[in-house]
Formats: structure tokens, sequence, C-alpha cells
């Protein structure tokens, strides 16, 4: 495939991939779906007009010396502290703007179709970044396939509405992943360094928990022995992550260090088990609302067991080492601090969603170069039933025949392998296009199987 082909489909991609996600985006999902989202704003409005970040906040610490109100309207009762020093600024600033240059300088006046655009602009970035860290990875088919899949599945669409921090720390960490890939001469390669160190600050400064991508980084550079590397992106990792405890330090030491111990507290109730988690709890946000999804479980799956079989059919790269380095690293940091059962969110996940769709789309590129029958039912059995799944909960009227219609496909599915392998490489294909359309008609119809409400007006 040319170059400009390539480029050309991708965009197409991005485009379908931006249409899917302006479907309803403001009431699905729905209004209320995490309160996190004006959180944000809030703090980045005030603090940009006022010179003190205030927002809403549950945590105690704040006490009454630090309440300066009560947000009632939407039908919401929030207490607002100040100064709010729960995160580190960038994306308050961020939605902050966004919100502004929209003329909304208020708390009441804030907008999700407004602060929604945010994360939604972000998910067309990233996906253009999958197609070329896949791309560069692999080949240029698997990227397409990897960017068509994060385009249309239900729950990354909506997932990429939602304006939460993860939504901005997705594509900074493929960004550097990107960069890390790239051989770079001359001038490019001495700035090389310094661009992985900016992408590790702005982890940094978007969630404390952007700490695992320096030290993903980190960790594959000291393994190469670069030095020079390793200095430079530590210490700009450094002086980023000094930015949010010298907030805290200007405004009110003491009080920050008390709302961190709340953040600790509210995320170590109950057990460690955050594996268990991801797989128990399959959803957007809090995990009452399960959504079940099979090409997500497909891609954790793959994603887990990658370390098992990736590198040894891709000669030990370093580009492929870091690929695992930074989802394992996530893994290992979110099991620490974010670990417990007990306050477990969908979206403190969503930076994985890249790596699930990268590795699946390997695979079924592989699959579909080398059609494979085990493979081939691995793949029916976790995305197919799902698609079928999806397609049923549209069509309730055809529910009770639904052991024929999961029956019809395996028996196709099954019989290609007694075709030869050109016919086999067109069953595929013909499959992989009615799951894609599947998934579109599901995000055009997802306020049927999924709650759906605006946000108020007053």
């Amino acid at each position: 495939m040319s170059k400009s082909g390539f480029y050309l489909l991708l965009a197409l991609i991005a485009f379908l991939s931006l249409t899917l996600r302006l479907i309803n985006y403001d009431r699905l999902p729905p209004f209320k779906e995490t309160m996190d989202e004006f959180m944000y704003p809030w703090a980045g409005i005030t603090f940009l007009t006022k010179g003190t970040p205030s927002s809403w906040s549950m945590f105690p610490s704040y006490g009454e010396e630090h309440t300066v109100g009560l947000f009632s309207s939407w039908g919401i009762g929030y207490y607002i502290v100040s100064p709010w020093m729960e995160k580190p600024p960038l994306y308050p600033l961020i939605t902050g703007i966004v919100a502004l240059m929209f003329g909304q300088d208020n708390l009441q006046e804030v907008r999700l179709s407004t602060i929604r655009l945010v994360p939604i602009t972000l998910s067309v970035i990233t996906i253009i970044l999958i197609g070329l860290v896949t791309q560069r990875l692999f080949n240029s088919i698997a990227a397409l396939i990897a960017a068509s899949l994060y385009a249309t599945i239900p729950t990354i669409v909506m997932a990429n509405r939602l304006s939460i921090t993860e939504n901005l720390l997705t594509p900074i960490t493929l960004l550097a992943l990107l960069i890390f890939s790239l051989r770079t001469k001359g001038k490019w390669q001495t700035a090389k360094p310094y661009l992985l160190g900016l992408c590790s600050g702005l982890a940094l400064l978007t969630k404390d928990i952007g700490v695992f991508l320096p030290i993903a980084l980190i960790g594959i550079l000291l393994l190469k022995k670069k030095w020079r590397y390793v200095v430079i992106i530590s210490i700009i990792s450094l002086v980023s992550g000094l930015i949010h405890p010298l907030i805290g330090l200007y405004y009110d030491w003491d009080l920050f260090l008390a709302v961190l111990e709340d953040y600790r507290k509210a995320h170590s109730l109950g057990l460690p088990q955050i594996i268990y988690s991801i797989i128990q709890y399959p959803v957007i946000g809090h995990k009452e609302k399960i959504f079940l999804d099979g090409s997500i479980l497909a891609g954790y799956l793959l994603l887990f067991t990658s370390p098992f079989w990736l590198l040894k059919n891709t000669k030990n790269d370093d580009n492929f080492k870091l690929f695992l380095a930074i989802p394992f690293s996530l893994l290992s940091v979110s099991a620490i601090l974010e670990g417990g059962d007990v306050t477990f969110y969908g979206w403190h996940y969503f930076p994985f969603f890249p790596f699930l769709v990268i590795v699946l789309a390997k695979l079924l590129h592989d699959l579909w170069q080398n059609p494979d029958l085990l493979k081939s039912l691995f793949f029916y059995l976790i995305i197919g039933s799902s698609t079928i799944r999806f397609f049923l909960l549209l069509t309730p009227q055809l529910a009770k025949t639904w052991q024929w219609i999961l029956a019809v496909p395996l028996l196709i599915l099954t019989g290609s392998f007694f075709l030869k392998p050109a016919y086999q490489k067109i069953i595929l294909m013909t499959i992989f296009i009615i799951f894609l359309a599947v998934n579109i008609i599901i995000i055009l119809n997802l306020d049927q199987i999924y709650p759906s409400s605006p946000q108020p007006f007053d």
C-alpha cells in the first residue's frame, strides 16, 4: 500500500470516528455518569478568572474552613471547596480555557456539549496516532484495522466522550511511543530525548498516575544503557512532577497532604484485585453499569498474555518492549494506587484501549494472512457472540431464535476451512466487515441499550 493511500484511508477512518462520537455525545454517556467531568472545568475557570482553583470535592479534609459555597443546580448539590488541589493542573486548564472560549465563565453555565468536545477531539488525534504507531510496529493493513476497531467499538466510542483526564493521557502515551519508534538523525536525534521527556512531563501534569510513562521509558532506556536519554527524561519528569506539589505548597501544604491522604484511603478500600475487577466489571464509568463488549474482553485477554507471544515473533525489538512496558507499567502503578475493588471506575483504564485494539489488529491480520480454525473460534466465541448479542438487543423479536443465529455463522466459519485459502480470506474479510457494520449500527442506536439523559438547563 502506498503512503498516500494509507494516510487517506487513515484520515477517512478518523473522520468516521469523529462522526460516530458526535452522535448524541452530550447525553450518551448520560449526565452524571461521572461528575468529574465538571470538576476539571470548574477548577480551570476559577483559576483563570480568580487566581485560585475552586471546584467540588467529596474529601473531608477540606472541612468548613475551605468550603466556599454550595452548588445547587441541575438537580444536584455539591460543596465547592477552595483551593481545590486534588489533581495536576493540565486538564483543568484545557477544559477551563475551552469553557471560557464558549462564554461559560461561571459554574452553572458549563455544558457537557462544550466540554465533551475536548475528549472527542483528543480521540481523533488518538486514532491517527494508533494508525502511525501500529504501522511502525507491524504494517499498514494492521494499522488500518487497529484504527477501524478504535473508531467503531461501542465501549471505546462512549469512553471517548467522557471529559476526564484519561482521555488526555491516552494520546500523550501514544505520542511518546511513536517518538520512541522513529529512527531519527541529526537535529531530530538530538531533540528525541527532550521530546520523550516532554511527553513524560505532560503525563505527570495530566494525572499523578501518569508516572507510569517515565517509568516505562526510563526502564527500557536503562536496559539499553542510554544514559543521556535517561538523565534528560528524568530531569524533565522530575521538574514536571514537582509542579503539582508546588501548587499545594503555594496554597496550603498541610491541606494538600491531607487531600492526598484522603485520595489514598478512598482508593485503598476493599482488597487489591485490579485484574479481576477489570474483567469482572466491563464498564464505562461506575461498576454498577455493566456494558458487555467482547472486543474489549478479547483485547484484555490478548494484551495480558502478550509477553508470552509478541516478542517471540518480533526479534525482541526495543519498540515492542516499550509497547509492552507502557501498559504493564500502568497496570502495576494502578494496582498499587487504585487497586481497591470498592472504588473501581472504568475510566481509570481508558489508556489501555489503544493497546487492546493494536494487539487485536495484529492477530486479526495474522489470521487473515494464515487462516486457522482454532484461532478463528477464539474470535468467534468472544467477539462474534458479543456482536450477535448486540444485534439481538436491537431486535428483541429475534431473541428467541438466538441459538440459530449463533449457529449459522459458526457453520459458515468452520465450513470455510474446507475451501481454498483464497475463499477463506474472502469469508473472513466479509465477517470482519459485518462486525464493523454491526458496531456502527449499535453506536447509532446506543440510547436503546444504554441509559441516556441530557444535562438539565437549571
